[in-house]
């Protein structure tokens, strides 16, 4: 398929796309949010169906990182080779706007920057080999504004990043020296994030398979637009501060029919967020979906439109759960949970507002507040004796406008009851609601 046949191919598609009704492409969330630009929506589209069309070996005709020397036989260093293919792609100098990463091959890679922007858009990395990240903490930099890249794309709008391939942080040597689990004075507490989208817009990522990130796996920092569908994260359940997915000072982001096992929280919402759909997710083990933590060292937060549903907890030490440090400031709002299923989980809900401190917090009338949440459909089974607890800060800022429906939680096994916990909380619950409610 050439160039200019498959353009035509997207104009045809893209205008059919066109004439769908704006409602049917909105991403509405909650409480009135705003939507995702709807080019954005339209153009994931149009990323799908071309895959399934023609093909990813069709799409990935152009700028094969061999074609720049890469060896791939997982002990050649193959960092330069990757970084000219994505430079050619990147100033519009290849055939077609992309990056081929091919089947069968391991490529061994230290940190590479692909920075934009871009002149074509969108820009089309397919990777279908394997890729693996230098194992040896001493061979790698030092940070950049708190991170550690191993792949960040940064500035780039208009990006799609597909493909069957393996991303393998070899994550064991930084495990074995963090602080968490190895105090001292070597000890590290910040390692390298797998995947970090830096100032990005307009980004799909769909079926890649990570798997043992030295940190978090896949980093969504002070970008919109981004689509993450079809990917599987893994590494042991022992691991620190192995997050899935951690979103930051950003919008607009959906996550969508993933599976994520990890040693932290499967996905993970920070500060300055909102409109995040998180659904058709499997996760556990790990910490859970956690929004938060937020207000660490009285910084101000602004988080809101977020909905979570068709997840699947098993075995995670969380469930449904939003954690805040007192002295914090601002809102998190407009929050739904829905069709919720926990497996053997030890807090399936949960809003922790003393996270980091307890039991010996700071007294201080200064908190986030946490207001319209919802709770609906939601059952399975509680590995602790407290299957709600909503703890909120006090009396000068409680939580408001808490709303349950439809919740059953029963023990687990070697659990003989299970109850609730509030304090601080202002709400209401209809339907059948067990343990009884304490709204």
């Amino acid at each position: 398929m050439h160039l200019s046949q498959m353009l035509l191919y997207m104009f045809v598609i893209y205008a059919r796309l066109e004439s769908i009704p704006q409602d049917n492409l909105k991403f509405n969330l909650i409480f009135n949010a705003t939507e995702i630009n709807p080019f954005s929506v339209k153009m994931n589209h149009v990323l799908l169906i071309l895959v399934a069309i023609f093909g990813l070996s069709e799409l990935s005709y152009a700028e094969s990182v061999m074609k720049y020397g890469a060896v791939g036989d997982g002990i050649a260093d193959d960092t330069y080779a990757f970084q000219k293919a994505w430079e050619n792609a990147c100033k519009g100098s290849s055939k077609m706007a992309s990056v081929n990463v091919p089947a069968g091959k391991v490529f061994l890679l230290n940190s590479l920057h692909f920075t934009g922007p871009c002149i074509p858009k969108p820009l089309l990395f397919t990777m279908d080999g394997e890729m693996i990240a230098q194992s040896d903490p001493n061979k790698w930099g030092k940070s950049e504004n708190g991170v550690i890249p191993w792949l960040i794309f940064d500035q780039v709008d208009g990006l799609a990043i597909v493909g069957r391939g393996l991303l393998n942080g070899q994550g064991k040597a930084w495990w074995d020296i963090h602080c968490r689990d190895h105090p001292g004075p070597d000890c590290i507490s910040l390692a390298p994030t797998m995947m970090t989208f830096s100032n990005c817009g307009n980004v799909t990522l769909k079926s890649l398979r990570f798997r043992n990130s030295a940190q978090t796996h896949v980093l969504v920092m002070g970008s919109h637009n981004v689509y993450i569908d079809d990917i599987k994260i893994t590494a042991p359940e022992a691991s620190p501060n192995t997050d899935g997915i951690h979103i930051t000072s950003s919008t607009a982001v959906s996550i969508t029919h993933s599976d994520i096992a990890t040693g932290d929280d499967c996905v993970s919402i920070g500060d300055q967020v909102n409109n995040v759909n998180v659904s058709f997710l499997n996760c556990g083990p790990g910490h859970g979906v956690s929004i938060g933590s937020l207000g660490r060292g009285g910084t101000e937060v602004a988080v809101e439109n977020i909905r979570v549903w068709h997840v699947n907890f098993t075995g995670t030490t969380n469930g449904a759960r939003i954690k805040t440090w007192p002295g914090g400031t601002g809102y998190a709002r407009g929050i739904e949970f829905f069709d919720i299923r926990f497996s053997s989980v030890q807090n399936p809900i949960i809003i922790d507002q003393f996270y980091g401190c307890a039991p010996k917090c700071p007294q201080t009338r200064k908190a986030v507040h946490i207001e319209k949440v919802r709770y609906m459909k939601m059952r399975g089974t509680s590995a602790t004796k407290v299957a709600m607890k909503l703890e909120c800060s006090g009396e000068s800022v409680p939580c408001s406008d808490i709303f349950m429906r439809d919740i059953d939680l029963s023990p687990a096994n070697g659990i003989d009851s299970v109850s609730s916990l509030c304090s601080f909380v202002q709400g209401s619950a209809q339907g059948i609601i067990r343990p009884s409610s304490c709204l």
